[in-house]
C-alpha cells in the first residue's frame, strides 16, 4: 500500500524559544571560557614580566655593588692616592666604595642628600650608592718621569675610548692613583692622558696636583665613577633609576615601586657580616662587607587583578587602591673585595 507524503509543518514557537535558550546557553558558556582563560593570560604574562623586571634590577644591582671599592689589581688595602680637587665630596669620595641614604619620611633621607646629587627620587625609598671602576682595563705604555716621579702625561694605545673630563684610576698592582683627565692628544701611535691642574666647574673636580706618587709604566688605567640606585616615577609610573657621576639619570626597569637597603657591618674584623643596619644607623661604612637589598615590584599594568590586592613589605601590610599585582623579592649581594 503507498504510503502518503507528509507535509513539514515548521517548528512551533516554543521549539523555537527552547533552541534559543540553548544556544545562547552554550554561546555563554564558550565566552566565559574564553573570558577565563584571556585573564588567566594576563595574569600570568603580567607575573611573569614582574618576575623578570625583578631579576633585570636585581642583576644590575648585585654587579655593580659585588665590585663596589675594586681598586684594580692593586686590590684591598693598597696605597691610593686621590688628587681630585674636593675628594671628599659625594661625587668625588671615591675612596668610600659604598654609601646609603635612609628614607626616614615622604620628603626627607638619612644622612641629608647632597643638593643636586639624586634627581627627584622618590620619597620613602632608600637609596644605595656605589664607587668604584666601570669598563675596561687600558694598559699604560709609558709613564715619563717627573719630579715628583711619574709626569702628567700618560701614554695608551690609541682606541683606548678615554675622553677629556674622564675620572680615571691607575693602578700597577703595587699602588694605585686616581685623577681627571684634562687632555688626551694623539702622536706616534699613541694617547697622551693628560692629568694637569686646574680650577674645577659645575660637572667637574679638576686636579689639585698633577703628581701621582710614582711612575706607573706597565700598569692599567680605567674609568672610575659614583653611581646612584634610586626610584622615581615616569609616566607616572614607579622606576628604578641610575645616575652615574655627573651624567643624567637613566631609567633602568619600571615596576620597581620601593626599595629598602640595609648594610651588613663587620664588627669584629673577621670580613663576615655581623649585623644589618640601615643607612642611618651604619657605624663604619668602611666595614660594611655585605648589601640586603628588598625591592617592592608592581605590574606595570592595571586592572589585572579583580580586586584590590593586599600585600606586606617591609613589615607593614597595606591594601592599594589599584589592582595591580605586587611582589616582593630580596636578595644580598658580598662586596668581593672586602667579604670572605
Amino acid at each position: 500500500m503507498k504510503q502518503m507524503a507528509t507535509k513539514q509543518q515548521g517548528f512551533t514557537l516554543v521549539e523555537l524559544m527552547i533552541a534559543m535558550t540553548i544556544g545562547l546557553i552554550l554561546l555563554g558558556g564558550v565566552i566565559t571560557i574564553l573570558t577565563s582563560s584571556q585573564q588567566v593570560y594576563r595574569v600570568n604574562d603580567a607575573l611573569a614580566r614582574m618576575q623578570e623586571n625583578a631579576r633585570y634590577a636585581f642583576q644590575v644591582l648585585s654587579r655593580d655593588i659585588r665590585m663596589a671599592g675594586y681598586f684594580g689589581c692593586a686590590g684591598n688595602g693598597a696605597l691610593v692616592v686621590n688628587t681630585l680637587n674636593d675628594k671628599d665630596s659625594f661625587l668625588w669620595k671615591l675612596g668610600q666604595a659604598i654609601d646609603g641614604f635612609e628614607a626616614t619620611s615622604s620628603t626627607t633621607w638619612t644622612p641629608v642628600l647632597p643638593e643636586g646629587a639624586i634627581p627627584s627620587p622618590l620619597g620613602g625609598r632608600d637609596i644605595v650608592v656605589v664607587r668604584g671602576v666601570e669598563g675596561s682595563e687600558t694598559k699604560v705604555v709609558s709613564h715619563p718621569g717627573g719630579n715628583p716621579p711619574g709626569s702628567a702625561d700618560l701614554k695608551v694605545s690609541v682606541g683606548s675610548g678615554l675622553q677629556n673630563d674622564d675620572i680615571v684610576l691607575v693602578t700597577d698592582c703595587q699602588a694605585s692613583a686616581i685623577f681627571q683627565i684634562t687632555n688626551i692628544n694623539t702622536s706616534s701611535g699613541q694617547d697622551n692622558i693628560v692629568h694637569n691642574t686646574g680650577t674645577p666647574t659645575a660637572n667637574t673636580p679638576g686636579n689639585y696636583t698633577k703628581a701621582l706618587g710614582k711612575e706607573f709604566t706597565g700598569g692599567e688605567i680605567i674609568k672610575i665613577s659614583t653611581r646612584s640606585y634610586f626610584i622615581r616615577l615616569i609616566d607616572g609610573l614607579p622606576a628604578l633609576y641610575r645616575k652615574i657621576g655627573t651624567r643624567n639619570a637613566e631609567e633602568l626597569v619600571r615596576g620597581v615601586e620601593d626599595m629598602q637597603v640595609e648594610y651588613g657591618e663587620d664588627l669584629n674584623g673577621d670580613w663576615t657580616a655581623d649585623i644589618y643596619r640601615s643607612a642611618d644607623l651604619v657605624t663604619n661604612w668602611q666595614s660594611v662587607v655585605s648589601v640586603r637589598i628588598s625591592l617592592l615590584m608592581q605590574t606595570t599594568e592595571n586592572n589585572i587583578a579583580s580586586q584590590p590586592q593586599p600585600y606586606t613589605f617591609n613589615g607593614t601590610t597595606v591594601t592599594p587602591t589599584d589592582r595591580r599585582l605586587r611582589q616582593a623579592f630580596t636578595t644580598v649581594v658580598a662586596l668581593r673585595n672586602r667579604a670572605t
